[in-house]
């Protein structure tokens, strides 16, 4: 060979290594991406990632220097006017009603039977269980939009004659209609409408996962997914996650170190929680749409750090390997409000709308009703106004301005006692009427709410729940709040949840007398004083760790996607995720930070408040992330389980359910459970394992169970083995 040849040959790959050196690295280096984060060199996955250290600098903030509320003047509340015996009658009956004065007394009428509700209902008894649809991938994607922000009334300001110590108008303003044919009219109320539809979509309940970008996300591999079980209810649904088996090439995703907006629950309702276990203590069928493991999480309690007096907020984090999926990192937050006591919290214009229709005779929910009713009148503080407004096909108020300190109890409590139940039910039309009387005695110092306890059995009048949900969005931009009490096995979860989500509220299921005496007792001011408004929690990852799931409601690298929520007083919540780790090691000397934006409740005040933490000091087998993996496994279990068809014939007693193949798989949930809870000192994680022994009661031991094990001997076949 040409020794001039030989020469270039031996030239050309020193030449070649020497060109590529700045911007391809060899095999096992790393080297900078384009937003000069370190990248691993491609298949490279199980090479530790080895950037340098990440840290975060949070924001300081002013202390919050909290007092208890300064005592109102009561002579300046409105003055109270009963209207008990137009609406009850002097014999204590029901009679018919109209407008505020109250109306005539109406003698009585036969009745014809209402008509069946228009929108669809979930209840425990009666008929079989529908399987799923087969299980489909789901992905949370950002959409443009913002949800419950924009439109209807700009709120309490001097537009609107609301100043501090300005009369409030005679009657409210109506809740928008649009009626003109303008251009700006129609393109507002098609907004309102893409703003509900939005909303509808996005009550896709369970564990989505974020999708930050949504270019890369489209020509890249999806990352592991979760296999989910869906109900066929309106809005709801429930997720069981399975781990799917990864890619260990961590260049095929370009989320690293992003920084993710989270809701754990647009509505912080334990509704389906109580429910479900309502369902399991009774042998009633468990509606898959009902469990949503993000609720089941909130229900329980965890460990939380003291909220120190200078803030409003506390973060215990703690992260752990997943013990079942290699490079994959529990991580929980338990974020928790500063406390509030009955002294410390504001004075309440509290007006109760309530269901007084002729179902609510089942099942004693009106005696569940009166006994909530009175068990809240020891909850009251001086001060405090109270309307209470029946409907049923009709709507009348016995009690207006009543004032806790000023005007006899006795007035109150007659009130509650004549409640009977009778006619139809017209939602709409009782919570609009409540409305109008909490917008009409607004106080501006004042925790102004509205209380709507019903079965939401709606079936008079308007029964649109979108139509509803407006009426409450707009008066929540007037800064009147809803809460919601559910009672009833057929109670409309789907009607009050839109509701309460609109109203920015929480909402409660009263399925028992202990649920009844903790709802209007020890958790009373949590259903009604909220310690920080339109909050946003939005946690930032480091270079080396990106979310792969979140068993939570929400989750989006836009802030639009993610509803803003109102926090209530003494409550907390667990925001639980995997995260992936780069080269699957946690780095320890990198730094998560949560960022909890909000506005204060008394003033208005724009707040944020930040916690950084390092891996290392937070790296802990912990109390919280055991906890949590054992709820989610419950509601995963539960999940499957009630996406099995439901036997023909059975009955709300125990062994009634002719089901050998699901005995078997409760067994084997049940040692599975059993096996997490080891060590775990619980009484609530006691709770979880016998609600799931309960549960598994309903069905028949078989007399020979057929025990599965592995096919074996020549004839098997090869994957039986």
């Amino acid at each position: 060979m040409n020794p001039w040849m030989k020469w270039i040959l031996l030239a050309t790959p020193l030449a070649l290594t020497q060109c590529r050196s700045s911007a391809v690295a060899p095999i096992g280096t790393v080297t900078p991406d384009g937003n000069n984060n370190v990248m691993l060199a491609h298949g490279q996955g199980d090479v530790a990632y080895e950037g340098p250290t990440h840290t975060f600098s949070p924001r300081p903030h002013p202390p919050r220097h909290r007092s208890d509320a300064a005592p109102p003047n009561l002579a300046a509340l409105p003055k109270m006017v009963s209207r008990i015996d137009q609406c009850y009658g002097p014999s204590g009956g029901a009679i018919a009603s109209g407008g505020s004065s109250g109306g005539s007394i109406a003698r009585p009428t036969k009745r014809p039977a209402p008509p069946k509700p228009k929108y669809k209902q979930v209840t425990y008894s009666g008929g079989g269980s529908a399987p799923p649809p087969s299980p489909s991938r789901v992905q949370t994607t950002p959409t443009a939009g913002t949800l419950g922000k924009g439109g209807g009334a700009a709120g309490r300001g001097s537009s609107s004659g609301f100043e501090a110590g300005m009369a409030a108008p005679s009657s409210p303003p109506p809740p928008p209609v649009t009626t003109s044919k303008s251009a700006n009219s129609r393109a507002e109320a098609a907004a309102d409408v893409r703003v509900v539809e939005k909303a509808e979509k996005k009550k896709d309940r369970g564990r989505g996962r974020d999708k930050a970008e949504e270019a890369p996300a489209a020509s890249a591999p999806a990352p592991a997914e979760a296999q989910v079980a869906r109900g066929d209810a309106e809005d709801e649904s429930s997720v069981a996650y399975e781990p799917v088996p990864r890619d260990s090439d961590d260049s095929q995703y370009s989320d690293w170190g992003q920084a993710t907006y989270l809701s754990n629950d647009d509505t912080m309702s334990l509704s389906s929680a109580q429910r479900v276990i309502f369902a399991i203590d009774k042998f009633l069928p468990v509606p898959l749409e009902h469990i949503r493991p993000h609720e089941l999480l909130n229900y329980f309690s965890f460990e939380t750090a003291e909220v120190a007096p200078t803030d409003d907020f506390s973060v215990l984090p703690e992260i752990a390997k997943d013990p079942k999926q290699d490079g994959i990192y529990n991580l929980a937050l338990a974020i928790r409000g500063r406390p509030v006591d009955k002294q410390a919290r504001r004075n309440g214009n509290l007006t109760f709308v309530v269901d007084r229709s002729g179902s609510m005779s089942d099942e004693g929910r009106m005696d569940y009703l009166k006994r909530g009713m009175r068990r809240m009148m020891g909850e009251l503080k001086t001060g405090d106004l109270v309307n209470v407004v029946l409907f049923d096909h009709e709507v009348c108020v016995p009690v207006e301005s009543f004032v806790v300190g000023r005007d006899k109890p006795e007035v109150l409590e007659k009130a509650i006692e004549k409640m009977k139940p009778r006619g139809s039910t017209d939602v709409h039309a009782g919570l609009t009427r409540g409305y109008e009387l909490a917008d009409r005695g607004y106080q501006p110092t004042y925790n102004n709410r509205v209380v709507l306890v019903t079965d939401a059995l709606a079936n008079t009048g308007n029964t649109d729940p979108r139509t509803m949900a407006m009426v409450a969005k707009y008066y929540d931009e007037r800064k009147i709040r809803l809460s919601g009490v559910g009672v009833g096995t057929e109670f409309n979860d789907a009607l009050l949840d839109k509701l309460t989500e609109r109203g920015k509220g929480a909402y409660v299921f009263l399925g028992s007398e202990a649920e009844v005496d903790a709802v209007f007792g020890s958790r009373f001011i949590s259903l009604l004083e909220t310690t920080a408004m339109d909050v946003h929690f939005q946690l930032h990852l480091p270079p080396s760790l990106r979310m792969d799931v979140f068993y939570g409601e929400e989750s989006s690298a836009v802030k639009e996607d993610v509803q803003a929520i109102h926090y209530f007083a003494n409550t907390s919540q667990l925001f639980l995720s995997d995260v992936m780790a780069r080269g699957k090691k946690l780095r320890p000397q990198d730094q998560i930070m949560l960022t909890i934006e909000y506005e204060d409740p008394e003033s208005g005040q724009k707040m944020v408040e930040e916690r950084a933490f390092s891996l290392g000091e937070i790296e802990r087998e912990a109390y919280n992330i055991r906890k949590g993996r054992l709820l989610i496994a419950w509601a995963d279990r539960l999940a499957l389980m009630a996406s099995r068809p439901q036997p023909i014939g059975t009955a709300p007693v125990a062994g009634a359910w002719i089901d050998a193949d699901g005995w078997q798989q409760c067994e084997q949930g049940k040692a599975d459970l059993r096996d997490m809870a080891q060590g775990m000192n619980d009484p609530e994680v006691t709770r979880v394992l016998s609600l799931w022994d309960k549960f598994c009661a309903r069905y028949e031991q078989p007399r020979n169970p057929v025990r599965r094990t592995p096919a074996s001997g020549p004839d098997a076949w090869p994957s039986a083995r």
